[in-house]
């Protein structure tokens, strides 16, 4: 009878415990997903920039961080790396600006002249911006660049996408105002 009671005591004791614990495993936020939005490479060497949306767990763009930037380095499938501190606020940080409920408006911190349009369509994200004169789904930004790592030149930037309307290919070379 008294291993009874104490398997009925430990019973009731543990049963909270297990309820919290189910409990807090149901309201923990499931981990974010990310999509490819599009990337930028550069003439000094094999890393890429990567930027990509942050889908939260509701399937909508995070309006906390709705595009996430990190490098990979060596080539597009090398290893990932966050930017540091200089690269986030001098070249490729983003500067981010919420246009309407999931659409957002960003611009790299370097390459300011460059809109950018962030949204979801039929589940699928999309980076629009002009390219020749059209709309277009960026894919790519390829930036010539030389001199020196703190003090580079940029000779031009060339814009790749696909046009919103026909899906044929787009492309533009920017070049910077003298």
């Amino acid at each position: 009878m008294r291993d009874l009671q104490i398997k009925s005591r430990i019973k009731a004791k543990l049963n909270p415990a297990l309820l919290l614990i189910f409990i807090l495993a149901l309201t923990t936020p499931a981990a974010a997903v990310f999509a490819p939005l599009f990337i930028v490479e550069r003439t000094t060497n094999g890393n890429v920039v990567h930027y990509d949306a942050q889908i939260g767990a509701n399937g909508q763009l995070d309006p906390r961080e709705p595009v996430v930037v990190y490098w990979t380095i060596g080539s597009e499938k090398g290893s990932r790396q966050d930017l540091n501190f200089l690269e986030r606020k001098r070249a490729w940080g983003l500067e981010v600006m919420r246009k309407s409920e999931g659409r957002y408006v960003i611009s790299v911190v370097s390459q300011r002249q460059i809109q950018i349009e962030v949204y979801q369509r039929e589940g699928k994200v999309h980076a629009e911006t002009a390219i020749a004169g059209s709309r277009a789904y960026l894919r790519k930004i390829f930036v010539n660049i030389e001199g020196p790592l703190l003090f580079p030149k940029v000779n031009y930037i060339d814009l790749f996408g696909s046009d919103v309307m026909s899906g044929e290919d787009r492309y533009e070379r920017l070049t910077p105002s003298k």
